[in-house]
């Protein structure tokens, strides 16, 4: 009897460091992380926080504690100019529950002086800019389409051949992919805006956002399912810890 409880103890250990290495490795590479918690403090250690424009105000219900609540007429969140990041990988990750008011509307966007964008294209489905403004990205079509007035986290992963699109549906616990197959090109990834893109007017987010994170690699599919359902865990100093115990599955 002994024996079988000394196994089932040294099972458990391991399962519990494999799984929390998992989760540990899933932060290489965060250069930017807003829990968006009443403030818009970045707390992935590089101090690029974010401030409020008219229209945007901070809510109790998000999907991890508080969150960005935008009004679709103007509000919306902008990170400190210091933020840069040159890369040629990228995954931008955002909790999301809301809907576009207008087609293009953009989650999270950095318009100069190249584009990074991530919203609701005109078919509603959820694409990307990148390789300087080239219609090859944002006109794709293949994306997953993004669900209306529902949470799901959404993220756009970057690399060097291909580009894939990424929806994890709270409700189902389903995740949706798709991959747009196309050579991508070294960009500077700057001024960032979470709930607008201000390029052409009206083009705001109406909504809920939470969890905004930026990664200067590109995560894997494994990684974004995880992610969703488990958090991030950030255990340097200076950032924030944030585990599956604290996410809300309502």
């Amino acid at each position: 009897m002994n024996y079988k409880i000394t196994v089932f103890i040294f099972i458990f250990l391991c399962l519990t460091i494999w799984s929390n290495s998992i989760l540990a490795n899933i932060s290489d590479g965060l250069v930017g992380y807003w829990p968006l918690d009443g403030n818009g403090k970045d707390e992935s250690g590089n101090g690029n926080d974010a401030e409020l424009e008219a229209g945007a105000d901070w809510v109790k219900d998000g999907w991890v504690n508080d969150a960005l609540m935008t009004d679709g007429e103007g509000g919306h969140a902008v990170v400190d100019t210091a933020f840069k990041l040159v890369t040629l990988e990228i995954t931008v990750v955002a909790r999301i529950n809301g809907w576009r008011t207008i087609p293009w509307s953009g989650i999270v966007v950095g318009r100069s002086p190249t584009t990074f964008w991530m919203g609701v294209a005109d078919n509603d489905t959820l694409t990307y800019v990148w390789n300087d403004n080239k219609a090859e990205t944002w006109g794709w079509k293949g994306a997953p389409a993004v669900p209306e007035n529902k949470w799901a986290l959404v993220a756009i992963a970057i690399e060097k051949d291909k580009a894939t699109s990424y929806i994890y549906h709270r409700d189902s616990g389903k995740l949706d992919s798709a991959e747009n197959k196309i050579p991508h090109i070294e960009q500077t990834v700057m001024n960032l805006k979470f709930g607008w893109d201000d390029c052409c007017g009206a083009r705001y987010w109406k909504g809920i956002i939470d969890e905004v994170m930026v990664f200067d690699r590109t995560l894997s599919a494994d990684e974004i399912e995880q992610l969703a359902a488990q958090g991030l865990a950030v255990d340097n100093k200076g950032k924030l810890s944030t585990t599956w115990a604290t996410l809300k599955h309502k």
